[in-house]
């Protein structure tokens, strides 16, 4: 079994995520750190809403990020238990999730994770220009050839390339109607994504500088190389050297998640299985459609955490023999 990690990004919330974990004492550790970090009771929009709240980029971020690191530390946890190690080929995130693996790779630590994140959401929220809209059905071609087109040529850039014929554009959401309208005559399907600016793109310039200029406040950590790369959403290859990873990541906000790529080259490696750990499914979704070889695996709750860990065990007790 030679597999990678994957951490969420947003989108993947929902109201009661981390209902089941409370009573566990490094998990409430965990949520009492992000409440105060943040200086207020954010772990109270996660676990009871109300929706709208939780929905807002600048609880969403912080929210899905701290799903994420508990059930991790959770994993990891269980897995010491029963004397069983955990080395992954590599791991990965979908833009806010590849913070995560910063501090899954312990390039960071829990603490500058929360305090970045908590940063990178407020500095998105207020970014409210423009917005988001998820295309289906329609391969890369088609839709650059859509957006060649005089109208709305320079209004829209491709946010994400989920997978072959999901692709995410980011732009002028008052032109939304009329691209698509020509999405529909070209046989493809749209849906407005309810974020509060035009992620993944130039108009989030401004905000990137600011979010930069956090980064280099860091910049003395990240002097050495990781035992398990990072692959990175902006060209989906796997880095190990903390300064380039630094800079990668330092050009997220304004480029393309090459989501697709990603999986591509985990697959190139030689993975096998994929654990998404954090709230939802919707990268192992994703990677189903990349590639429907890979085994994929979910750890967002207590349930799935202990019934991946008796797989675990299994496939391990078959390797051994």
């Amino acid at each position: 079994m030679k597999f990678a990690i994957l951490f969420p990004g947003q989108g993947s919330q929902k109201v009661g995520m981390g209902k089941d974990l409370l009573e566990i004492d490094s998990v409430k550790q965990i949520f009492d750190l992000a409440d105060s970090i943040s200086g207020r009771n954010l772990s109270n929009i996660w676990l009871n809403g109300p929706e709208n709240e939780l929905n807002q980029t600048k609880n969403t971020q912080i929210s899905i990020v701290t799903i994420s690191a508990a059930l991790t530390t959770l994993f990891k946890e269980f897995l010491s238990q029963k004397n069983l190690d955990l080395d992954p080929i590599g791991c990965c995130g979908h833009s806010l999730g590849e913070f995560t693996a910063l501090w899954f790779t312990n390039i960071i630590s829990i603490e500058e994770l929360f305090n970045l994140i908590i940063i990178r959401g407020n500095l998105m929220q207020n970014a409210s220009e423009g917005g988001m809209l998820a295309v289906l059905n329609l391969n890369e071609g088609t839709i650059k050839d859509l957006l060649n087109d005089k109208y709305f040529n320079g209004k829209f850039v491709i946010a994400n390339y989920n997978t072959s014929s999901q692709i995410v554009l980011s732009g002028d959401k008052n032109l939304f109607i009329a691209l698509q309208e020509k999405i529909k005559n070209a046989g493809g399907k749209s849906i407005i994504l309810p974020v509060g600016g035009a992620f993944h793109s130039p108009s989030m310039e401004k905000s990137s500088r600011i979010f930069d200029n956090e980064l280099d406040k860091l910049s003395k950590k990240f002097t050495g190389f990781t035992k398990n790369p990072i692959y990175q959403n902006i060209d989906g290859k796997p880095s190990t050297d903390h300064k380039i990873i630094l800079e990668k990541i330092k050009k997220q906000m304004t480029s393309s998640v090459r989501w697709t790529q990603t999986v591509e080259y985990l697959v190139k490696d030689g993975v096998t299985d994929v654990i998404e750990i954090g709230p939802g499914k919707i990268l192992t979704g994703l990677v189903k459609k990349i590639n429907s070889a890979i085994n994929c695996h979910n750890i967002n709750n207590l349930s799935s955490l202990n019934e991946f860990i008796k797989y675990y065990e299994s496939a391990n007790a078959r390797t051994r023999t």
